[in-house]
């Protein structure tokens, strides 16, 4: 058994269907404006600076004053104590029958060569020795300034 409902019929329903009610414009444009306007001055009004400087004004009374700020005096520094400068180990070129000898820039013959130094010139001790080469190698500072490695064989003790 089948119901068959005339189509007419349910057409005819839709167009009797009771109509909405317009929507009333500017009404909903002034209750936007306000909604927007509560939005903006409870998030103005939380504002967490703002908050406490109206709590922090609150909370001093105008007859109290600020503590004065402390005054800080230099300390002196004491004068470090005068050491006297150990004295300097000098060294001359010596035994190369008058063709100096390499200064160079690490201990050993493959060290780079900075400067070959004349006998006699006078050298100063600026570190320890090291053996390379089979060599024994005096760290040594010439007069022009620049500092390196000489074999000790061809420096000895220069009298003061």
């Amino acid at each position: 058994m089948s119901v068959a409902f005339p189509q007419n019929k349910v057409f005819e329903r839709r167009l009797d269907a009771p109509h909405e009610a317009p929507i009333h414009w500017p009404s909903a444009i002034v209750g936007l404006v306000l909604a927007v306007v509560v939005v903006v001055g409870v998030s103005w009004l939380a504002q967490p600076g703002r908050r406490a400087t109206r709590v922090a004004e609150a909370a001093v009374p105008a007859s109290v004053q600020a503590p004065a700020e402390p005054v800080v005096a230099p300390t002196p520094i004491p004068q470090p104590a005068v050491q006297p400068a150990p004295p300097v180990e000098r060294v001359r070129v010596a035994g190369t029958n008058g063709s100096g000898v390499n200064l160079r820039a690490k201990a050993g013959e493959r060290g780079q060569r900075l400067k070959t130094l004349a006998e006699g010139t006078a050298l100063e001790l600026v570190g320890g020795d090291e053996q390379s080469d089979g060599l024994t190698w005096r760290n040594v500072r010439e007069p022009g300034g620049t500092s390196g490695w000489v074999a000790a064989k061809f420096v000895n003790r220069a009298e003061r």
